[in-house]
């Protein structure tokens, strides 16, 4: 394994193991007394395969309590057949079918927003884009102490199959991650960037978008360039495609990818090239019950088959944000170990 890829998956061991699941016990209720029965469905039942139904009390709400470990868990209502949100929880975000999810988070992470950490700031815009033909939603998170013109690394993070931009934001609170880790430096300043793609699979039109449009806007507003160390691109399921895709495609622009449970298909396997090296460093994870990790499978065997460098890590989960919420900090570890790696081999370079 080329050692700069080593010492990133080295990394990511290293936070991966530092946090062991809990289970706690979680009541979830619903003010519902004219409701003829209820239903708990969510990443903790399978959704609909395993949904629990819940039992009204002498208040008129209906309760279920379960166990849940730590990290992140989407959930819904089923009110006499009608998927709803819950009603009594802020913690909401689209659903990808039209709908709204809810959220919560289990016991305590960086996923917490603490009174007395200093707070990035979120830029919530809708760009027009030419390759689309029409304006998409972007957000920006600025560190704390951001100043336009001063030199930061940026992650791209790339949402999954009909979301947008806000699915990192909302759902995955990433802001909240960064906020904390940047406070205790466990991790370095640096700029996230969080196109739309609805849909589309960051190719094409999509492609044209971040990697031609987005990169001129990101220089002229922000001053901030995007090179090959100073610019790596992450994502999950579609966008974990994207995030292995991009810089195969565009390898100036991105030195490190990190997949999570990324949606790779036997057709674009058997197109990838043979060559000494990927042109950047891959970190790719998925959760071993994840019902893509066959394709992830199928990837890396090709990958190994190329004898590429890369790593590549299952670990027990599903395509959830309960994986994802509990791969976060290594993620963003990983990605500012780059990021120092290539700043130091610059500096000591010169």
């Amino acid at each position: 394994m080329d050692r700069r890829v080593a010492a990133s998956a080295a990394a990511v061991i290293a936070v991966g193991l530092a946090w062991i699941a809990r289970a706690e016990q979680h009541t979830f209720e619903l003010n519902a007394p004219n409701a003829h029965y209820v239903y708990l469905a969510g990443e903790m039942t399978q959704w609909e395969k395993s949904k629990l139904p819940m039992h009204m009390e002498a208040d008129g709400k209906w309760r279920v309590t379960v166990d849940l470990g730590r990290g992140e868990w989407l959930y819904k209502f089923i009110v006499d057949d009608k998927w709803i949100a819950d009603p009594a929880s802020p913690a909401h975000d689209a659903d990808g079918q039209g709908g709204q999810h809810s959220f919560l988070f289990v016991g305590a992470g960086d996923w917490q927003e603490l009174p007395d950490v200093p707070k990035g700031r979120i830029e919530t815009l809708m760009l027009e884009s030419k390759a689309w033909g029409k304006s998409l939603k972007l957000n920006v998170y600025l560190p704390p102490d951001f100043a336009t013109g001063k030199r930061y690394p940026v992650l791209w993070l790339l949402h999954g199959s009909n979301m947008d931009a806000d699915q990192w934001l909302k759902t995955g609170e990433v802001n909240r991650y960064m906020d904390n880790l940047i406070s205790r430096r466990a991790i370095h300043p640096f700029v996230i960037v969080m196109p739309s793609s609805e849909a589309v699979p960051y190719t094409g039109k999509s492609e044209r978008f971040i990697t031609q449009e987005l990169t001129a806007w990101l220089a002229k507003t922000y001053g901030l360039e995007t090179s090959h160390a100073e610019s790596a691109v992450a994502g999950m399921s579609m966008g974990g495609f994207g995030a292995f895709d991009l810089p195969m495609r565009h390898p100036d622009l991105y030195g490190l990818s990190f997949a999570l449970s990324g949606y790779f298909t036997d057709d674009y396997i058997a197109k990838l090239p043979y060559g000494k090296k990927l042109p950047m460093q891959a970190i790719l994870l998925c959760g071993s019950n994840d019902d893509l990790v066959g394709g992830n499978r199928r990837l890396v065997q090709a990958l190994r088959e190329r004898k590429l460098d890369f790593y590549y890590r299952e670990d027990v989960g599903a395509h959830t944000w309960q994986y994802w919420s509990n791969r976060m900090v290594e993620m963003l570890t990983a990605i500012d170990r780059f990021f120092a790696a290539e700043r130091a081999a610059a500096e000591s370079a010169q």
